[in-house]
């Protein structure tokens, strides 16, 4: 029988893991809303609600993400709350095109939210209502609570359940991630580049001063499914 998160299991990881980010990542914004903050919260079943907001631009580095992860993993301490944290960057929050959320919905936030440890990032939060196709979606496989970003915040709290799902997120994550220079090449130049390499190649020219050689490796994974799921 599972076992069931109690309220003590809640008021133990709100206490410990602002601890754990605040040594491994001081200036990242923690901020919390929803049923646990106004007092409404079904301890076992409701979510803890909240967001994380990195003191960075859109490039956000992946080992601090990673220890963040492993702060989440820690503080959890096997006790399957439900959280549901989405991960930003201060860049995305201020100009909104790729944020997922609505004017509503990110008024609704800063108002209600309650900022945990760390700086007030919240406050620079701007939503938007209309975002043409492509930006809706590229917003939501970027910054989106199933974006690749989440993907891997989660990373090491999903490998450590005995869940056949963990490799089919990583593959879906994988995917948004070598298919977001097609989207931002068809928002800036109204061009579709089918080939994922085209795209990349092609965005790194336009850019001028960033490295996506990373994508490289995320593509011959995607090209090489033997071993991807090996």
């Amino acid at each position: 029988m599972i076992k069931l998160p109690s309220k003590d299991d809640y008021l133990h990881f709100m206490e410990l893991f602002p601890q754990l980010l605040s040594k491994e990542s001081p200036n990242t914004c923690f901020y919390i809303y929803g049923a646990y903050e106004n007092g409404s919260c079904n301890y076992g079943r409701s979510d803890i609600d909240g967001g994380l907001i990195l003191d960075s631009g859109l490039i956000t580095p992946k080992d601090e993400i990673l220890r963040i992860s492993k702060s989440l993993l820690d503080a959890l301490n096997g006790s399957r709350i439900p959280i549901e944290f989405n991960l930003l960057d201060r860049e995305t929050c201020k100009d909104g095109r790729f944020l997922s959320y609505t004017t509503d919905y990110t008024k609704w936030i800063k108002e209600s939210g309650r900022i945990i440890s760390g700086p007030d990032f919240l406050s620079e939060m701007n939503g938007l209502d209309f975002k043409s196709g492509v930006l809706s979606t590229a917003a939501m496989n970027f910054s989106g609570p199933y974006g690749v970003r989440n993907a891997l915040l989660h990373s090491l709290i999903d490998a450590s359940e005995e869940d056949k799902s963990f490799m089919s997120k990583i593959s879906k994550a994988l995917e948004k991630a070598a298919k977001f220079p097609k989207k931002l090449i068809y928002l800036r130049e109204g061009l579709i580049v089918p080939s994922r390499k085209e795209a990349k190649d092609r965005l790194e020219n336009i850019l001028g001063d960033i490295d996506l050689t990373e994508l490289d490796k995320v593509n011959a994974l995607l090209d090489n499914p033997l071993k991807l799921y090996t």
